[in-house]
């Protein structure tokens, strides 16, 4: 895992949802989870032309409470597949717990990121220490870096990676119980 990230800032602003903005709606009541599937329509609701700007590797800049509303994963897994990062000034706690889960490396409390950063920015971000170079403006800011814990998880390749660990370490619990034994 890459913890210091070089890419293009795409900034999309306050209040942007999932369901609706990141992904359509369709997509999440859909169950679609095939990144193939998901990526061409990532971010289509906010800027039909956005997914053709986006390279992997680049970095999103949320405003305030981005991935708002309901706490799906469709956009997320998307996002996962293009190697994609997040800076935003704050996300609610299941949308983070989203973004935690499937591993994409995220800073929630960068405020006034989007007023320091334009569309198509070079920027570095160190997600450990918080540190952000905007190379394009030749400019610095320090964020709060990511917690320990959040970081063991998305080196874990998120929530599955763990679980799998988990079980790995009790393998007891790979072999559900039979009616005889419970």
């Amino acid at each position: 895992m890459e913890w210091v990230v070089r890419g293009k800032a795409h900034v999309l602003g306050d209040d942007v949802p999932h369901d609706g903005g990141v992904i359509a709606f369709e997509m999440v009541t859909a169950r679609i989870t095939d990144p193939e599937k998901i990526i061409p329509q990532l971010f289509a609701q906010i800027d039909p032309d956005l997914i053709h700007r986006i390279k992997p590797g680049d970095i999103i800049v949320g405003g305030k409470n981005f991935l708002a509303g309901k706490a799906h994963n469709a956009g997320l897994i998307g996002m996962k597949f293009l190697n994609l990062t997040i800076l935003c000034e704050s996300m609610g706690v299941r949308a983070f717990q989203g973004v935690v889960a499937t591993a994409i490396p995220c800073l929630t409390q960068c405020h006034g990121i989007t007023q320091q950063v334009n569309n198509g920015d070079d920027l570095e971000v160190n997600y450990l220490t918080g540190k952000v170079l905007n190379l394009t403006q030749n400019t610095s800011m320090s964020f709060s870096g990511m917690d320990q814990g959040v970081k063991n998880m998305i080196e874990k390749e998120g929530l599955k990676g763990l679980l799998i660990e988990y079980l790995e370490q009790h393998p007891e619990l790979k072999t559900p119980l039979t009616t005889q034994e419970s």
